[in-house]
């Protein structure tokens, strides 16, 4: 690991994914067709993303001392990202959260189990751990990921902010963003019926560097200082999409600690989140750097001719 040291703040979880053909219902059993036990959460897989990348990572985390904490802090381990920040609480139950996938779509479905490992509180974070980091990654706009961004911006590092979630403090936390990614799920409750200028302007409005959206398969829009432009997903075989938006947030941080142009880290980021949708799983098939440059060798060129300007 060398360059830039990302620390990220959020959610972490075992993951157990099943991939079945249709939507299970009550009073009949089923067969998956594929099974895969990884550690799971936004954050997580974004920061593994780096270390795949070759860039510095470190999760700062709160599980359990129960079996579910150690696989999660030893599956990070394993891909060179530090958990020595996380938290770890003592006769508290991990988070662990069953997901269903479909087969035809690589489409999903979550459910939990209720857990004993709150959030990380501002009381449990450590200001000198947040601002020895050269970047700040978080996923949830909570008291605890409000602080760190106090603590971020007050010295001047770089916060990109992963927005899955609604939280009732989201605009004043957006004031401290940088780099805001929002995904569908986040919109439908903050902005319902917005066109993707209407929330990357609002994006823009709370002083974002470059404001992102993203769709999916239909790509992503970003705001940034030369205008608001639609970039288009990689098109490649989809096994499961889980993590792909983590896998784009990762990629994306990574650009930025290679200070690239705006083009191509949403390039670079938007083929990282294709080819992390080829196995099962978060994380399965996150590519290291060669395999990204390989990729965009044959496929770039197609991408950008369909960047389109909005007008």
């Amino acid at each position: 690991m060398s360059g830039p040291r990302a620390i990220g703040l959020g959610l972490c979880t075992v993951d157990m994914l099943f991939v079945v053909d249709e939507r299970p219902a009550f009073d009949t059993t089923m067969r998956a067709s594929q099974y895969l036990r990884q550690c799971g959460g936004p954050t997580p897989t974004a920061l593994v993303a780096l270390a795949r990348l070759g860039a510095a990572a470190s999760f700062y985390g709160k599980v359990g001392d129960d079996p579910d904490g150690d696989f999660i802090r030893a599956e990070l381990e394993a891909e060179g990202v530090d958990t020595s920040p996380c938290v770890v609480v003592p006769g508290a139950l991990s988070r662990v959260a069953l997901v269903l996938v479909e087969a035809a779509s690589g489409e999903r479905g979550f459910t939990t189990r209720p857990e004993s490992c709150a959030d990380l509180s501002p009381a449990e974070i450590d200001r000198e751990t947040i601002t020895a980091a050269d970047y700040l990654h978080l996923d949830d706009a909570d008291p605890g990921c409000m602080q760190a961004a106090r603590w971020a911006r007050e010295a001047g590092r770089p916060i990109v902010y992963d927005g899955t979630w609604l939280h009732e403090d989201l605009d004043e936390f957006l004031d401290l963003i940088d780099f805001p990614i929002v995904s569908e799920p986040l919109v439908r409750k903050w902005m319902p019926d917005a066109t993707p200028q209407q929330v990357v302007d609002r994006l823009g409005d709370h002083g974002a560097q470059i404001a992102v959206y993203t769709l999916g398969e239909r790509g992503a829009v970003a705001r940034w200082q030369h205008g608001t432009f639609h970039y288009p997903a990689f098109p490649v075989e989809v096994v499961d999409t889980t993590g792909a938006g983590d896998a784009f947030h990762g990629a994306f941080t990574y650009g930025l600690m290679q200070h690239w142009p705006v083009d191509d880290i949403l390039c670079f980021a938007s083929a990282v989140a294709a080819l992390n949708c080829r196995q099962l799983g978060g994380r399965s098939s996150l590519p290291n750097l060669s395999e990204v440059e390989d990729f965009l060798a044959n496929e770039r060129k197609a991408w950008e001719a369909g960047i389109k300007k909005h007008t």
